[in-house]
Parts: C-alpha cells; structure tokens; sequence
C-alpha cells in the first residue's frame, strides 16, 4: 500500500472516529503523498457512511432494550465478551 492510500484509509479513520487532531495531520500527510481534494472527499465521505451505519444499529439496539426485548449481542471475536473492562456485565 502506497503513502497516499495509508493517509487516505487513516482519514477516514480519523472521521470515524472523530479525532480532529488525527485528521488534521492525516488530511496534510495526504495532499503531500499526492492525493487530491477529491480523493480526500472521498475517504470523508465512506467513513461519514460507515459511522452513521453504526450509529444507527446502537440506536436500534437501544430502542430495543428500552422496549424491554430480548437481544443476543454477537461479539466480533466470538469470546462473548465486549473487551470493555471488569464492570462490563457481558
């Protein structure tokens, strides 16, 4: 993977994450490796995308738990834990 694409890819992290430090040094870091104001419109707007898809399932899963339904949580490992620390019930 070349400069540009790796400063591309840690833009849109930075997005998804909303770090605004971490975006405005990976934005510079990617005009210098060349990319365009384009490209770097495009790396914003997949991880706006990616965000708001996971905003909208916790969302989802919180107007269920509120609603008092049974939800089975599946963890990305398969440990069945959520990694968050000891006072975490899962």
């Amino acid at each position: 993977m070349d400069a540009q694409v790796k400063e591309l890819v840690a833009v849109a992290a930075a997005v998804a994450v909303g770090c605004e430090p971490c975006l405005l040094t990976h934005v510079q870091e990617a005009r210098k490796a060349g990319a365009t104001g384009r490209d770097i419109d495009t790396a914003i707007q997949i991880a706006r995308a990616v965000r708001l898809q996971g905003i909208a399932q916790i969302d989802a899963l919180a107007s269920q738990l509120a609603r008092g339904e049974t939800v089975e949580l599946v963890m990305a490992d398969g440990s069945g834990s959520c990694g968050c620390g000891g006072g975490c019930a899962s």
